[in-house]
């Protein structure tokens, strides 16, 4: 007869002992890789070093059954950390500062410029490797960045509604003096570690197409835009198909069109600039005619971002 029961192991005291000495040991040992990575992505003045540091930190699993450690960063301070050492790297942080360093919690950072204003990463809950950056006092996803598959993504509405809304009455010099930092950071992002960015309204090179949300826009809305650039002395000129182009100043000539099929419309906007430092965000903030056009129709009017990210 084949007896059901199964023998139960007696662990002896040394036996318990030991396993418990190896689990401490790899607790121990676990602490240590993070303290390495860590020290690199506070010290290193490698580029490649400081990201492949902020990646090895993302979703660290740092404690254990048997070892806790009771003050720790979180994975949002370690894409500040590395951002705030990118600029610095880059020589693009004398603007841009953590502001409350002196604690282990969730960190802050600056723009001085911008006076308290107070922003922070947020980890996105559709991808762990994903983060979202922005004001703390707005829900505004200014961008998305993942460390680990080299992406970083602008978020056009978030940023027009903070930029040119939130903070309307702020000097605009000092408005572009921060997405100038953003589109820097982007830039050195995408030409030193090889990231896939997109610059969305901030993407000044000429012939960049900014889709509108609509698709298709109605007659009233391209009938404002021709009562209010006469308004300021700036002729709106037709196409003869719908479309129409407006030059403004130094230049700059805005052009909106339907660069889709007949059947489906896509209709959107294109800026040519001589120097290729305008683009759409510039445009509302360097004329209120334009920006005022933008927010009374934002519905149709929207330029699209990456509706899996944002969405």
């Amino acid at each position: 007869m084949v007896s059901n029961e199964t023998e139960q192991k007696v662990i002896s005291a040394n036996e318990l002992l030991t396993n418990y000495g190896h689990a401490i040991q790899g607790g121990l040992d676990t602490g240590a890789t993070y303290l390495k990575a860590f020290h690199t992505l506070s010290e290193t003045q490698d580029g490649q070093a400081l990201l492949s540091a902020a990646v090895e930190l993302t979703n660290f699993q740092l404690n254990s059954d048997f070892v806790t450690f009771p003050h720790q960063f979180s994975d949002e301070d370690v894409q500040l950390i590395f951002f705030e050492r990118l600029l610095t790297l880059a020589d693009l942080g004398t603007d841009f500062r953590i502001s409350n360093a002196e604690r282990v919690q969730k960190l802050l950072c600056k723009f001085t410029s911008l006076g308290d204003q107070t922003f922070t990463f947020t980890k996105s809950t559709k991808n762990p490797d994903g983060f979202f950056f922005g004001p703390t006092m707005h829900n505004r996803p200014l961008f998305y960045i993942d460390l680990k598959n080299k992406e970083l993504m602008f978020h056009g509405s978030a940023l027009i509604n903070y930029f040119v809304v939130d903070l309307e009455g702020v000097d605009k010099g000092i408005l572009k003096g921060v997405l100038q930092l953003l589109t820097q950071a982007a830039a050195e992002l995408k030409e030193k570690f090889g990231f896939k960015v997109d610059f969305n309204v901030l993407d000044s090179v000429n012939g960049e197409f900014y889709a509108f949300a609509a698709g298709a826009l109605t007659d009233s809305v391209m009938d404002e835009l021709f009562v209010k650039s006469a308004e300021n002395q700036f002729i709106l000129m037709t196409d003869g198909i719908g479309g129409a182009s407006l030059t403004l100043d130094n230049g700059i000539k805005v052009t909106v069109t339907d660069n889709g099929k007949p059947d489906r419309p896509k209709w959107g906007a294109m800026v040519h600039d001589d120097q290729q430092s305008e683009n759409w965000l510039y445009l509302l903030l360097d004329y209120p005619f334009i920006k005022e056009w933008y927010l009374n129709n934002q519905k149709q009017l929207e330029i699209l971002s990456n509706q899996f990210v944002f969405g």
